[in-house]
């Protein structure tokens, strides 16, 4: 019903936004997964988000998210059996790192960290969602974590060519939750697979499918 809302942002914390749109008398409540909250800016500022307007029986309620995949993700969640809209939030909540490792790789021991979610609903989650989001989920949170860095960190660095490929593959992966150390050697081990003139999103690609 709604596919986004934009406005001022009236109040927040970090589960929850109130937006008012452009030229709307009212407020919006919109619950977000933490990380979207701590990614928006204070009361006053301006917000985005694709929107996924839920009806129960007992409740209409609103959810917000940075980008339409990781909405179409939640909504996906909401589909299997024993996951409701605050269990899918809790997951989306993972470092994206481990939500891509699960879906994509297949492993879904990483679920069972939130509550509420046992191995056989984790192992629902895996096979109902792998092959509709693990591609678009390395594509979507991949870039996005180059494009970071690309634009900030490495902006002033004058290193071309493969030891920029690689160095900005590795504050790729430490964006999404490695430590550094290991980011550094998996990235080691994707150029030795790859070869030395691998880019940085395929570098980043391969880690993200093939380390469990």
């Amino acid at each position: 019903m709604y596919a986004f809302i934009e406005g001022e942002i009236i109040d927040k914390n970090e589960h929850c936004v109130v937006i008012r749109p452009d030229g709307v008398g009212l407020g919006l409540r919109v619950l977000v997964p933490e990380r979207t909250s701590a990614d928006l800016p204070p009361t006053g500022g301006a917000a985005h988000l694709h929107t996924s307007f839920q009806v129960r029986e007992d409740s209409q309620t609103l959810y917000g998210f940075e980008s339409a995949p990781e909405r179409d993700l939640f909504e996906a969640l909401l589909k299997i059996s024993g996951i409701g809209g605050k269990t899918a939030l809790a997951i989306l909540d993972l470092p994206r790192n481990r939500i891509v490792e699960a879906i994509a790789a297949g492993d879904s021991g990483v679920l069972t960290q939130v509550q509420g979610v046992g191995a056989k609903t984790a192992g629902r989650i895996v096979l109902e969602l792998k092959d509709r989001f693990a591609e678009e989920l390395v594509a979507e949170w991949g870039r996005a974590a180059i494009a970071d860095v690309a634009s900030g960190y490495f902006a002033d660095i004058t290193e071309t060519g493969a030891g920029r490929g690689f160095a900005e593959a590795v504050e790729a992966l430490v964006e999404l939750g490695y430590h550094r150390g290991e980011a550094r050697e998996q990235v080691r081990r994707a150029r030795g697979t790859l070869g030395d003139e691998a880019g940085a999103e395929d570098l980043v690609r391969h880690v993200l499918r093939h380390v469990g």
